[in-house]
């Protein structure tokens, strides 16, 4: 006979929740023919069938086993959310299961419902990466796009800072969102200090769908970066996380750390 645990594990989170219901009804049990649990367990049915008899033995209750098998499954979605996905961009490795930086990114901006806070440190023809995220807020006007970005002095640039943020600006919308209606775009006014030992840049790279799920990576919003680079980032499901970097960035706005880039028409 197969362990028990290895065969528990190899069943779906469905097939484990259909018979938690049917053992906790009596429609199943330690006395029913091992042909009863094949609709279920498949070719584990001899091995569930002789299992839920033990449990039964025990003695446990039709009720008990129910709930510990809803606990598995509960288990499992803890697991799931405690437990990143590690998403990789660079070439592949055998035996190292990882996911695609540029198909996570595009599936998160597919997800969006509500909103959508992203940060960047470079961002290079945008237009390629942001095109389904705007095809998303077509669908969904109700979506609110936030953009944190760096708007930097480059060395030797003497160029007041608001030359430098209305350039900035003319860029974004020409090369990076050409599309309406203009996303909020936030920025970091340190950057634009003339002392180099006051300067600070935004240099982190973050996607947050939702308050739900929370990407943090090395890549920046770069077709490099995204499909070519040796990058690694987390996916995470847990939603206090992602709840938790939302926060800190709306905090920043609120607060004035960040100020938001003026909707200039190119000229």
């Amino acid at each position: 006979m197969s362990d028990p645990d290895t065969i528990l594990v190899s069943l779906s989170d469905a097939a484990l929740t259909a018979l938690a219901t049917a053992v906790e009804a009596e429609w199943l049990g330690g006395s029913s023919p091992d042909s009863a649990f094949a609709a279920i367990a498949g070719e584990n049915s001899a091995a569930v069938s002789a299992w839920i008899s033990s449990l039964e033995n025990t003695p446990f209750s039709p009720a008990q086993i129910a709930r510990l098998l809803r606990s598995i499954v509960a288990g499992r979605h803890r697991e799931r959310i405690l437990v990143p996905d590690l998403v990789v961009s660079g070439p592949d490795v055998p035996g190292v299961p990882t996911a695609d930086t540029y198909a996570v990114v595009q599936a998160l901006f597919q997800e969006a419902q509500n909103e959508i806070v992203l940060a960047g440190y470079a961002f290079h023809n945008g237009k390629l990466l942001f095109e389904r995220l705007a095809e998303q807020k077509k669908m969904r006007p109700q979506l609110r796009i936030i953009f944190h970005v760096d708007v930097p002095r480059r060395a030797g640039d003497t160029t007041t800072a608001d030359d430098i943020i209305l350039r900035y600006a003319d860029e974004f919308r020409t090369r990076h969102w050409p599309w309406q209606p203009f996303p909020e775009v936030y920025f970091d006014p340190r950057a634009l200090d003339t002392d180099s030992h006051t300067r600070a840049s935004l240099h982190a790279k973050v996607v947050v769908v939702d308050r739900a799920k929370l990407f943090l990576s090395s890549a920046n919003f770069t077709e490099a970066a995204q499909q070519r680079n040796i990058e690694m980032g987390l996916l995470s499901h847990a939603p206090y996380l992602a709840e938790q970097v939302a926060t800190y960035f709306e905090g920043l706005r609120q607060t004035g750390h960040l100020q938001r880039l003026p909707e200039r028409q190119p000229a």
